[in-house]
């Protein structure tokens, strides 16, 4: 491993915890202030403190364990109920939005790091070449990634399947392409197209971009954490009734913070938009676990507000926290144990890890 590499492995888990956790707590936190909720305590991780301030009544702290963090709130521990300014004092819609905040924040991060990568992609050129398969004609003729197709037999390309089109359409006889290379020089080259059992098609071997423009790609990301959250509630669903083999506990199934880990250090060894792309994954994985209805996360405590109003009583404070406390317990266990299980998969080589 080269230093380069080292710093990436020891930067990448704090730095993707931080992306995860920071804005979760944020949500929480804003949404706090905004609707005069005293908050006690804003905390970036667990563990010692590491720095702290004080601001406006609010203690700001970094602490040393990268692996989670926390927004106390006033009117939410014992002997602190009756706060005038605490969560419980305040309308049912603004403690279900406080909850709600941090997965929001969640899927919003989400959503700007997929936005950027999409931007990144943007593409007007139909005939540029992102692959080149080994052996082909196209690799034999001299074609490489980032060579540009303008013309197939004098006929402009315009559209990305124009390519495929003229190489179908003529399988017998050579084609004569136009290339500009990314030096801006221009190539005449003849490539005769080959049979390709999988296709079922005449190709020359190539793979081309497709066309992107910046709406399109703004577009693509800002839907991609509701799609990638669907995708997850039926992964869930499969694991549930069987369909995935090992359900929760096999080799596909529930990852905490030691896989975790290890995906996130593959993918950023293997470059920035790679490790950007988990970071996503795993903030909506993240604040879509926050809303299942389990005791301690955000989603048992949105059940809760609900129905408190539809009962229209509040609900015993100290069995509350009683039930919160054994859940966040239940949790830790449940945390250990796939932790467990994770350093078991990575060892056996069962860990699917970065794909």
């Amino acid at each position: 491993m080269n230093p380069l590499e080292l710093v990436v492995v020891v930067l990448a888990i704090p730095v993707t915890f931080l992306l995860l956790v920071a804005p979760h707590e944020g949500g929480h936190f804003l949404l706090a202030k905004l609707f005069k909720v005293r908050v006690i305590e804003y905390s970036i991780f667990l563990g010692n403190k590491l720095w702290s301030t004080v601001r406006g009544g609010t203690v700001y702290s970094l602490r040393t364990i990268p692996l989670g963090g926390y927004v106390r709130l006033g009117g939410m521990e014992p002997g602190d109920y009756e706060d005038p300014q605490g969560f419980h004092r305040k309308a049912a819609y603004k403690r279900v939005l406080i909850l709600l905040a941090g997965p929001a924040a969640n899927f919003l991060v989400a959503a700007l790091i997929m936005v950027g990568i999409s931007l990144s992609q943007v593409n007007d050129d139909p005939g540029k070449i992102v692959a080149v398969t080994v052996p082909s004609p196209a690799y034999a003729a001299g074609l490489r990634p980032n060579d540009s197709i303008r013309q197939v037999d004098g006929e402009p390309i315009t559209r990305p399947d124009d390519i495929r089109r003229l190489e179908s359409a003529h399988p017998e006889r050579p084609l004569e392409f136009t290339i500009r290379h990314p030096d801006g020089r221009l190539a005449t080259v003849s490539i005769r197209p080959q049979y390709d059992s999988t296709y079922k098609a005449y190709l020359i071997g190539i793979q081309t971009a497709p066309v992107i423009t910046p709406l399109q790609a703004v577009w693509a990301g800002a839907r991609w954490p509701f799609e990638l959250a669907g995708y997850i509630g039926v992964g869930l669903y499969q694991l549930a009734t069987g369909q995935i083999p090992g359900g929760f506990f096999g080799a596909s199934g529930l990852t905490g913070p030691i896989g975790i880990g290890y995906v996130t250090v593959e993918s950023a060894i293997a470059g920035p938009l790679a490790w950007l792309g988990i970071v996503a994954t795993l903030s909506v994985a993240l604040g879509l676990a926050n809303l299942l209805p389990i005791p301690s996360l955000d989603g048992a405590r949105m059940v809760v507000v609900l129905l408190e109003k539809v009962l229209g009583h509040p609900f015993n404070r100290e069995r509350e926290m009683q039930v919160q406390r054994a859940g966040l317990f239940a949790l830790f266990m449940l945390v250990a144990v796939i932790s467990f299980l994770d350093v078991q998969r990575i060892v056996t080589g069962q860990f699917p890890g970065f794909k």
